[in-house]
């Protein structure tokens, strides 16, 4: 339960100064933090300031932008609380039916896109957030799998990163194989760069089962590339849609607008009015 409430996270290039800006969307008030560093500690403490300090969830998202140099494509995703089966004293009894309501709310819209991340050992079909996406997505076309902890892979793992074989599910928008930090790389804070190298190398250890796995499948950095690609794709292919549904807005704004009476602004237009009335 690290994530409880939605975190809308806007990735910016810049080649100025590196900086990151959070707030809650129920506030105006933005805060500037000009060390990175203390990025996490922010997202902590207004997640206690709109949640609470115990184990609930809420839907009030908080928005964090960071600028950085090394950002090679602007991106933005929205991380929600995971999907929990069993509840403890510090949580409410519905808290599974309150997540699954927050995470149907953002996947609904025929525009999103539904990146899951699933651990690489467990049966992707079964997978509780796949079967919730399903109910909008049925054909899986707006679906896309991180298959994490990738260093615990079982028997099989190519096939299932390809989409089929033992527990591997189909989708559209393909399957990417991440190898995430370990609680002691965490502990040392091992840095992005280091991580995509240790990645890198923990691939080219094991040819045996990751050598017929096409580069796009494997690495953060492709999920990366993916997601940017998918994110432009989408842009062009539903901008046209909504630039027109906006347009018929307004026409029938306006002509909603035409059909007020005019407004009556001095006493003599009253009192014609009334008599007119009579």
């Amino acid at each position: 339960m690290c994530t409880r409430c939605p975190l809308e996270l806007r990735m910016k290039a810049t080649t100025k100064n590196e900086y990151a800006t959070i707030r809650s969307c129920e506030e105006k008030q933005v805060t500037r933090l000009n060390d990175l560093s203390k990025v996490a500690e922010a997202v902590q403490n207004f997640t206690v300031k709109i949640a609470g300090e115990g184990k609930n969830i809420s839907s009030t998202p908080i928005i964090l932008t960071v600028y950085k140099r090394d950002i090679p494509y602007d991106l933005t995703l929205i991380d929600l609380p995971g999907i929990i089966r069993y509840t403890d004293s510090l949580q409410a009894s519905n808290i599974y039916d309150q997540i699954v309501t927050l995470i149907k709310k953002y996947i609904k819209p025929k525009t999103a896109i539904v990146l899951h991340v699933i651990q690489s050992s467990v049966d992707f079909a079964t997978s509780d957030t796949m079967n919730i996406a399903k109910e909008f997505d049925p054909q899986c076309e707006r679906q896309l799998i991180a298959a994490s902890k990738i260093d615990k892979f079982d028997k099989g793992i190519a096939e299932k990163l390809l989409g089929h074989g033992v527990g591997g599910l189909s989708v559209r928008l393909g399957c990417v194989a991440v190898r995430n930090r370990t609680p002691e790389e965490l502990e040392k804070n091992i840095s992005s760069e280091e991580m995509k190298q240790i990645e890198a190398n923990f691939f080219n250890k094991h040819p045996e089962e990751f050598d017929r796995v096409p580069d796009e499948y494997k690495g953060t950095e492709q999920l990366v590339k993916r997601l940017v690609h998918i994110q432009q794709e989408r842009i062009q292919s539903t901008f046209p849609e909504l630039l027109e549904q906006l347009k018929k807005q307004i026409r029938l704004d306006r002509a909603e607008l035409k059909q007020i009476p005019a407004a009556l602004t001095t006493e003599k237009e009253c009192s014609e009015k009334y008599r007119t009335m009579i």
